[in-house]
């Protein structure tokens, strides 16, 4: 069972990016944070998968008619709607999926640090990261790449971070 629960979030996982390039124009970057400890914002134009292993996702859609929405799974109570326009789902190993339209994306948890973040983003816009600190004895906060480039940590202090097409068009 696990290994079907693996094989889906794989696949999803490889399907929104091509989703996303597909709906979005040539301006668009890549961000990707891997084991994050801490707390990621995203305000974007584009799609975006993730999962945190204990905390929160809240997601703002200020225009649900642009794109193909967003989702939730892993609820502790289902999703709740705050507005017309954001909902937030708290509990563990938790998911979601934003596709094709203009989103805000926060992921933390209790007081602001979110457990096992893991997002897969691409689309124009801007994030802002702010890793837990690093602890080499204990732990690590996580690790970030934009456009493809290399891992680096999260960063201790919030950080923006832009989402957009590498300069030179590559």
């Amino acid at each position: 069972m696990r290994r079907l629960v693996w094989l889906t979030v794989l696949a999803i996982a490889l399907a929104v990016p091509a989703v996303g390039l597909a709906l979005s124009g040539n301006d668009d970057g890549t961000l990707s944070v891997k084991g994050g400890i801490g707390k990621v914002y995203l305000n974007f134009n584009g799609s975006a998968v993730g999962r945190v292993a204990k905390g929160s996702i809240k997601v703002i859609d200020p225009n649900p008619d642009d794109g193909l929405g967003f989702s939730f799974s892993g609820c502790d109570v289902g999703s709740h709607d705050i507005s017309d326009t954001t909902t937030i789902c708290r509990g563990s190993n938790l998911r979601f999926r934003a596709i094709g339209g203009k989103y805000v994306v926060v992921m933390s948890g209790p007081a602001g640090i979110g457990s096992g973040i893991y997002l897969s983003a691409v689309g124009h816009g801007y994030a802002v990261l702010n890793g837990a600190g690093d602890d080499s004895s204990i732990f690590t906060d996580g690790t970030y790449s934009v456009n493809d480039g290399l891992y680096k940590s999260l960063p201790d202090i919030a950080r923006p971070v832009t989402l957009a097409a590498p300069s030179g068009g590559g």
